[in-house]
């Protein structure tokens, strides 16, 4: 019995030791397994988020950086997918350039690329490119468009609202004010309006504006995105589902309209400091719902949001939100275009920190400027 207890604890005991001598051998010889990783995509061209070009025919350039085998490779365009196969590849440093050659159409245009492997699907960040079907003409005195006109501008801060209140929209348009007079404008403020208060402020505001001027609307506070149409959400509304938004809210597309209808050849310009996204989740259609309808504005009209088609517009801690604390940093540059100003905006917000690009929509015909040297 004995002798059989000890053979047991003999066999029990060479047993262990050859698992421990085969989990160390396993340890110190086999490659360890690498967790798989969906492909990265870096832009090579265009390199920036917003780009404008006079031609229509493109070509567009990312790199693909995967470990594993890329299944699928799609540019898509305006919602129009492009699969590449073998056209445009080449083994470079960064991992695997593809590029392809687009056509464009008038106005501006979404282009994003999709990579796919074993591990997953990337879909890149959108790049907004503009096709301006007629080449940009620079005047003779290309600053008198800003410093010789009737200058006007309406500005409404929303942020008392009884859901979700904000804090900085009337300090951001009141930081303007001061800005916007001091650049030779005549004002209009308003803070807190209704949609009752909103409408009459409009009316004033369209009324008195003259042809070849310069016309400005900055609006503050909380905004809808629905269907595809930016609305401002008046301080009294409370929109219970998508269709009450057209009767509780206002549409920027009609406001745009009759800007460019009382101002065809002058210079109309939007700034829009709010959400261009649908906050009530009870509202979502589900991946049918049209997210971005352009409004295409004609030359002489530009509008320039605070964020990207379906992204929220931060409120920031500070005492303006990111997007007017950097506009009214750099308004006043003498001489400084309207473009190379919203490029000073997206640089100031991605060196703090902060991912949000400003979209653009239109183009002034020309240079504009708000502090032209010649005035």
């Amino acid at each position: 019995m004995k002798k059989t207890l000890l053979l047991g604890i003999l066999l029990a005991g060479a047993q262990l030791s050859q698992a421990q001598h085969d989990h160390k051998f396993k340890g110190e010889w086999e490659t360890p397994k690498v967790p798989l990783k969906a492909p990265g995509i870096v832009w090579q061209y265009p390199s920036t988020p917003q780009l404008t070009v006079e031609k229509p025919q493109l070509k567009v350039t990312v790199c693909v950086q995967s470990t594993e085998a890329v299944s699928q490779y799609q540019f898509v365009l305006n919602g129009k997918a492009f699969s590449s196969k073998a056209r445009g590849f080449k083994k470079v440093s960064c991992g695997q350039e593809i590029s392809e050659e687009l056509t464009l159409t008038p106005g501006t245009n979404e282009l994003h690329f999709v990579a796919v492997n074993s591990a997953g699907k990337t879909i890149s960040e959108s790049h907004y490119i503009t096709y301006q079907t007629e080449p940009t003409s620079t005047p003779a005195n290309p600053i008198a468009i800003a410093g010789h006109t009737k200058r006007t501008a309406l500005i409404v801060a929303n942020d008392s609202y009884t859901k979700h209140p904000l804090k900085n929209p009337v300090n951001d348009g009141k930081a303007l004010q001061e800005h916007l007079q001091k650049l030779g404008f005549t004002v209009i403020f308003r803070e807190n309006q209704s949609r009752k208060e909103l409408k009459k402020s409009i009316d004033e505001f369209t009324n008195g504006l003259t042809d070849k001027g310069v016309s400005l609307f900055f609006y503050a506070g909380h905004g809808l995105m629905v269907n595809g149409d930016n609305y401002v959400q008046p301080v009294d509304a409370d929109p219970a589902s998508e269709s009450d938004v057209q009767f509780d809210c206002f549409p920027l597309r009609q406001l745009v309209a009759r800007m460019e209808e009382v101002n065809p050849n002058g210079s109309n310009l939007v700034f829009w400091d709010a959400c261009r996204n649908n906050p009530y989740r009870s509202w979502k259609r589900g991946i049918g719902e049209m997210s971005h309808t352009t409004i295409n504005p004609p030359v002489g009209t530009m509008i320039v949001y605070a964020t990207e088609p379906g992204k929220t517009a931060q409120d920031g801690e500070g005492k303006n939100g990111l997007f007017t604390s950097e506009l009214i940093q750099h308004i006043d540059t003498p001489d400084l275009d309207i473009r190379e100003l919203i490029e000073r905006i997206d640089f100031g917000l991605e060196k703090r920190g902060f991912r949000q690009p400003p979209y653009i929509e239109g183009r002034f015909r020309g240079k504009f400027t708000f502090n032209p040297s010649e005035r």
